[in-house]
């Protein structure tokens, strides 16, 4: 009896190592099959797939590339509405949806900072020409110089004739004068001849140097008289009248010039050595213009007032006390000033903090550096 049950209770192992496996469906799809509902097929949003992930993205680049406040908003719009669109439907995985999330809502914080810092939109090409132009008379002819003369001198400026044509070499020497009125000894190193700017070790020395060249002189107005040659000389020479301010809070001097024009590679430059050599006009009254008479009296007065500001010059040297503060720049300096914040040190100095007393401008330490004219610092 129990051998017989042994053998029975091993078949059933024996045939099921004979059956072949069944495929067992998940729980899920079973329930379904047994409710009688059918499994729901996946939905494809390519549509939206492309939006967020091709689309959107390049728009995003383009308008960071143009600048354009329109696109910066049409990405902002577009991003907002696939972000929205995309968790109404939720569309994709969790995964993916949380991804396209944060990166649009990283481009969109970017478009918005960058419209908030653009600039105001640009406007018509024709009028910002216009406008252009209206700014460069402003700026490097004798107009500008005109507005500064009234607002600082109040003088009348007039307005520089064209002889013939502006030439190429009358061109750069506006540039130069407005360089000069507004006091831009850079700029004027940048007109200026490159073989006398060649002859110094730096631009800082060249700027040094057309500063003493120009001698605290400030043009008010000037008109041109005569061009000599034309543009394909290699060299020309502009005959000019410039009012000039010594800005001492004297009336402006009328002073003949003689511009040396120089052409280098087809490009024309001003010879800065051509400014020191000016000369005053004699402006005698009209009864005493044609006699020799007058021309001695006018010559008289001008001697005069030379010895006056001499004389004044000295009363002020001898005025100042010996316990003066004065200051010079301790990286280079070549000038003391008895201002720290003197128009003629660079922007980067002022104000100068390097300072000793007037009684030791004569020592060793001292002896060499020069008077600033700028400032009218007290000679030694």
């Amino acid at each position: 009896m129990s051998e017989n049950r042994s053998r029975y209770s091993s078949a059933p192992l024996q045939d099921l190592r004979r059956r072949p496996p069944r495929q067992q469906q998940p729980l899920k799809q079973r329930g379904q099959a047994a409710a009688g509902i059918a499994a729901p097929n996946p939905r494809s949003y390519v549509f939206l797939q492309v939006l967020l992930v091709a689309a959107l993205p390049v728009l995003f680049i383009v308008s960071l590339l143009v600048r354009d406040t329109r696109l910066y908003w049409a990405f902002v719009i577009l991003s907002l509405a696939g972000i929205a669109l995309m968790a109404l439907l939720k569309a994709f995985v969790p995964n993916a949806r949380r991804v396209l999330g944060v990166v649009h809502a990283a481009m969109i914080a970017v478009a918005l900072f960058a419209i908030l810092v653009s600039s105001p939109a640009r406007g018509n090409p024709a009028q910002l020409q216009t406008q252009d132009l209206a700014s460069i008379f402003s700026d490097e002819t004798t107009a500008s110089l005109t507005d500064m003369a009234q607002a600082a001198q109040d003088v009348d400026a007039v307005q520089t004739p064209d002889p013939g044509s502006a030439s190429l070499a009358q061109q750069k020497l506006d540039r130069f004068m407005a360089a000069w009125a507004n006091k831009d000894y850079a700029a004027m190193v940048s007109y200026s001849s490159p073989a006398w700017v060649n002859q110094h070790e730096s631009q800082r020395d060249a700027e040094t140097s057309i500063f003493h060249l120009s001698a605290i002189r400030t043009p008010v107005s000037y008109q041109i008289t005569d061009v000599s040659g034309s543009d394909s000389d290699q060299t020309r020479t502009i005959t000019m009248q410039a009012l000039i301010s010594k800005n001492d809070g004297k009336e402006p001097v009328k002073y003949n010039f003689q511009i040396l024009m120089i052409r280098v590679n087809n490009e024309w430059f001003v010879d800065p050595n051509s400014i020191s050599s000016s000369q005053v006009v004699q402006e005698a009254p009209v009864a005493q213009a044609d006699s020799a008479a007058g021309q001695q009296a006018a010559m008289g007065q001008a001697a005069l007032a030379e010895e006056a500001q001499q004389a004044q010059a000295q009363a002020q040297t001898i005025s100042v006390r010996s316990d003066t503060v004065l200051y010079y720049n301790q990286d280079g300096g070549e000038f003391y000033h008895i201002d720290p914040n003197c128009s003629s040190i660079g922007t980067r100095y002022r104000p100068l903090t390097a300072m000793f007393y007037y009684r030791d401008v004569s020592n060793d330490t001292f002896k060499n550096l020069k008077t600033c004219p700028e400032c009218k610092a007290p000679a030694r």
